[in-house]
């Protein structure tokens, strides 16, 4: 299924509009922004390649389209595991035991 640019564009203008409505939350818009440039990008590419057939426009990946609607794939931060004090004195792990 090839991809119109009637579609990305209103995919724009509906990345713009949310963008629009998130104006207190910086990263909000800033992950909205972030798309439009994708989906921008997209069409330039597709016009610096010239006219292609149908049968040679692929389908997007799944991390092309997380990328297009602004998911981050960095990873989350990993807690380390506690380590608990072994003292002698110790009745358990409240920091109100003495």
């Amino acid at each position: 299924m090839a991809i119109t640019n009637h579609n990305v564009l209103k995919k724009m203008s509906n990345e713009i509009q949310e963008a629009m409505l998130q104006h207190g939350n910086e990263q909000k818009v800033r992950e909205h922004v972030r798309s439009v440039k994708l989906l921008a990008d997209l069409l330039l590419d597709q016009e610096s390649n010239g006219e292609q057939s149908e049968s040679s426009v692929q389908e997007p990946t799944i991390e092309e389209i997380r990328k297009m609607m602004g998911a981050d794939n960095s990873p989350s931060e990993k807690r380390e595991p506690e380590t608990k004090a072994d003292h002698e004195e110790a009745n358990g792990s409240s920091i109100f035991d003495f």
